[in-house]
């Protein structure tokens, strides 16, 4: 179960859809980002990672399914 916290994003909107085999998320930022090639790298791996994190649940029970 998720915790609710306190918001450190204020004025983003997120817009999540989750159906059947897909997960998507995208955010409207209340400014534009102004970064590198190399720093838009480095916050795609972060949100890569964060995702994984998120989601790794779920690969795991559908492992232990499959193991029965």
């Amino acid at each position: 179960m998720a915790l609710k916290t306190k918001c450190l994003t204020p004025s983003a909107i997120y817009h999540t859809a989750i159906v059947g085999n897909k997960v998507s998320v995208e955010v409207s930022l209340p400014f534009e980002l102004d970064v590198t090639e190399e720093e838009a790298e480095i916050l795609d791996r972060l949100m890569h990672n964060q995702l994984e994190l998120v989601l790794r649940s779920y690969f795991l029970l559908d492992r232990e399914k499959n193991l029965k």
